[in-house]
């Protein structure tokens, strides 16, 4: 009954300040996925007992290989009219910002991924930096992330858009908005 009582009395003061929904230039919910998942590590069959004595080997001479190194992420962004989810590609790929657009998407295509791994984007110009939303992988390897972002309030000028894994820049690419 206590628990109760204090849950409620959380969400009258949580509610008794709100203003309502913050502004945002973000449209629709952010996605992605992993279209070529990474290959899941094999484990060898453990020898089964037995009663038999086994011989020792004796050590041999040759060195043991270097395990090889975990390929490195690579990313690439880009801003795009429309994208294709099924095909996770860029229709019609843009530089310049227009009014008359309303909005972009922001296509993020990445390999080597872990699973885990939040993806996001982010506009950086005059009006300061805007994230589309951030989307945590369910697998690793190849895949990709997009956002949409509505550009009709946005002022005029440079813009700079910028692919984040786990918050970390990983990709980015020059936009210009121009009023026309």
């Amino acid at each position: 009954m206590l628990l109760a009582g204090y849950l409620f009395l959380q969400r009258a003061d949580a509610d008794s300040g709100a203003i309502g929904p913050s502004a945002s230039i973000v449209v629709g919910v952010p996605g992605g996925g992993v279209v070529t998942p990474s290959p899941s590590p094999t484990l060898a069959p453990s020898p089964s007992p037995s009663l038999a004595p086994t011989p020792t080997p004796t050590p041999l001479a040759t060195p043991t290989p270097a395990p090889t190194p975990q390929e490195a992420f690579t990313a690439e962004v880009k801003a795009c009219r429309s994208i294709s989810v099924a095909e996770a590609e860029c229709i019609d790929e843009i530089s310049r910002l227009r009014d008359r657009d309303e909005t972009f998407v922001a296509l993020v295509l990445f390999d080597n991924a872990v699973a885990g791994d939040v993806m996001n984007a982010i506009l950086d110009g005059p009006s300061g930096p805007i994230e589309g939303g951030p989307f945590a992988l369910e697998g690793g390897g190849r895949g990709y992330y997009y956002s949409t972002f509505a550009i009709g309030s946005l002022p005029d000028g440079q813009y700079t858009l910028t692919a984040l894994r786990n918050g970390e820049p990983v990709a980015s690419t020059e936009l210009r908005k121009n009023d026309d």
